[in-house]
């Protein structure tokens, strides 16, 4: 994994899942963008000097964020990162954060995903565009360096991408779990995620199996992080489009919602 990119909520101070990103940086030698997205201005009606102000309020909150470059790579340096960039996009971030997913290997972004909120909307318009992604919510304690990483898997295609999308982490991990539904085809199948990890020299060191894959799914898994003491759960993310939006299924969605742990998502 040679190439991170922050979704960067601020361009002053850097904090959560920014700082994050570059702890996670520093221990796999990888590059460090930060990237923050500005609103667009459009023209709001109201008395012509006031509308004049907030023109010209919006161009200089721009142009500082732009100069921020400097602050922030001296910022990553302390944390260990010397390979830095910091960029400002003006538009939607999903759509930033889309296109950065085409240049990089992951986006790490704020995962304080509420039902229906748009820290939830815009983590998936950014997966189902195909990117990698790690949700990392307010309340993390976990450090950017990986120790314990819990991969699961449920035969489904999103699973296994996200499976092998972690696989630089999870090599570089001191401890991997495999969590996987208890289904009779699973044990019986000759491809399974274990032996794939193993392959791919991944250290497993314990299997577990959950009954069923429901919407319930989610509060076992979340248990089992929590039992395990893992760092960072790998998933596969459960999606669809509908009437032009992107929606994420329950069991991802509630995951977001209510992990305290950063996620590593692929759809």
């Amino acid at each position: 994994m040679r190439d991170i990119v922050a979704h960067s909520p601020g361009f002053q101070t850097w904090h959560g899942s920014v700082r994050y990103a570059a702890q996670l940086a520093a221990a796999m030698q990888a590059s460090l963008t930060g990237l923050f997205v500005a609103a667009r201005n459009t023209p709001v009606p109201g008395p012509r000097r006031l509308v004049a102000e907030m023109a010209a309020y919006a161009q200089d909150e721009l142009q500082r964020a732009m100069l921020a470059g400097r602050d922030f790579a001296a910022w990553a340096n302390q944390l260990g990162v010397s390979d830095t960039r910091w960029q400002v996009a003006i538009g939607p971030a999903a759509d930033a954060l889309a296109m950065a997913g085409d240049w990089h290997d992951l986006i790490v972004l704020q995962g304080d995903a509420t039902a229906d909120g748009p820290v939830e909307r815009l983590i998936g318009e950014v997966l189902l565009a195909g990117a990698t992604c790690i949700a990392v919510p307010p309340a993390n304690v976990a450090p950017g360096r990986l120790i314990h990483a819990m991969v699961t898997w449920d035969g489904s295609p999103a699973s296994s991408r996200a499976l092998h999308a972690a696989l630089p982490l999870l090599r570089s991990a001191q401890v991997v779990s495999l969590l996987q539904p208890d289904r009779e085809w699973m044990r019986i199948d000759q491809t399974d995620a274990l032996s794939h990890l193993r392959t791919q020299g991944v250290p497993v060191a314990a299997v577990e199996t959950v009954p069923g894959v429901d919407e319930a799914a989610s509060e076992q898994l979340l248990a089992y992080a929590s039992d395990m003491r893992a760092d960072l759960i790998v998933m596969g993310a459960s999606g669809h489009r509908r009437r032009g939006e992107r929606c994420l299924g329950p069991t991802t969605r509630a995951v977001l919602a209510q992990s305290r742990l950063p996620v590593l998502l692929k759809n």
